[in-house]
């Protein structure tokens, strides 16, 4: 994190670092959550609950085989992994 040079004056960040500050992490929060969200949504098929396709509208869908020779659609997983990493790079 980028801080403001300290003196004996002030030792606390400028008002416009801080704002910035707030906003990195709310934007950071919000893309761990929607990779939360897209996790939930590769696993749901899984554990017998309802899905939350977020991705659906956005993304293309992407399939992997499976050992089973069964078809999965991957494209949360990618969603997810993107999602969370770009949030805690930001962060």
């Amino acid at each position: 994190m980028d801080y403001d040079v300290e003196s004996e004056t002030t030792s606390e960040r400028s008002p416009i670092r801080r704002v910035g500050g707030v906003l990195r992490s709310l934007v950071s929060y919000a893309l761990f959550a929607l990779g939360i969200l897209a996790f939930w949504s590769f696993f749901a098929p899984f554990l017998d609950v309802p899905a939350l396709a977020w991705h659906a509208v956005i993304l293309p869908e992407i399939v992997a085989p499976t050992e089973g020779d069964a078809i999965v659609n991957v494209t949360p997983l990618i969603a997810g992994v993107v999602t969370c990493v770009a949030g805690v790079w930001l962060r």
